[in-house]
């Protein structure tokens, strides 16, 4: 049970700033995909990025680092 007052703070992995969870998008990789994690609840490893990030993710080697994944993304 989290503390009372406790906001939990993740950080992007392109730019390294920390932000509070809520403001910074999940993807998790599971099997070979990789998949947006919208309510914060899916199983597997995740990363997550800022909005300011998000335009660079194509071409991020940390994020497909990160999932331990070669990025194959269709936008």
């Amino acid at each position: 049970m989290p503390k009372k007052g406790h906001i939990p703070e993740r950080t992007c992995v392109i730019c390294k700033k920390k932000e509070i969870k809520d403001k910074l998008i999940r993807f998790v990789a599971k099997n070979q995909e990789v998949l947006l994690d919208e309510m914060g609840i899916l199983p597997g490893r995740g990363a997550y990025l800022c909005m300011e990030c998000f335009p660079k993710l194509k071409e991020s080697l940390k994020f497909q680092k990160k999932l331990r994944r070669a990025l194959r993304l269709e936008v």
